[in-house]
């Protein structure tokens, strides 16, 4: 489940849409980590996580985000966790 393609310059947005699209009540952050709009750390706290291993929730992020990793995601380092009360 992924929204369009981003545009140069709106990948982080496009992320954080997509992450919230396809996580609804998530909780998560998204930083660039060197300005250049194509390497980011991601933060994301998601019920769909619960009971899944870490693997499966990089997975699931991956999936989510599409045909963009790789190509206008150059560089992508995950913290993924379920919520401890779910």
């Amino acid at each position: 489940m992924s929204i369009d393609s981003p545009a140069p310059g709106s990948v982080a947005a496009y992320i954080e849409q997509t992450l919230a699209a396809a996580f609804p009540g998530a909780t998560f952050s998204v930083r660039d980590t060197t300005g250049t709009d194509d390497h980011f750390e991601v933060e994301i706290e998601a019920a769909a996580f619960a009971g899944t291993t870490r693997i499966a929730q990089h997975r699931l992020v991956y999936a989510a985000l599409g045909e963009p990793v790789g190509r206008q995601i150059h560089a992508l380092a995950l913290r993924t966790r379920a919520p401890q009360n779910a």
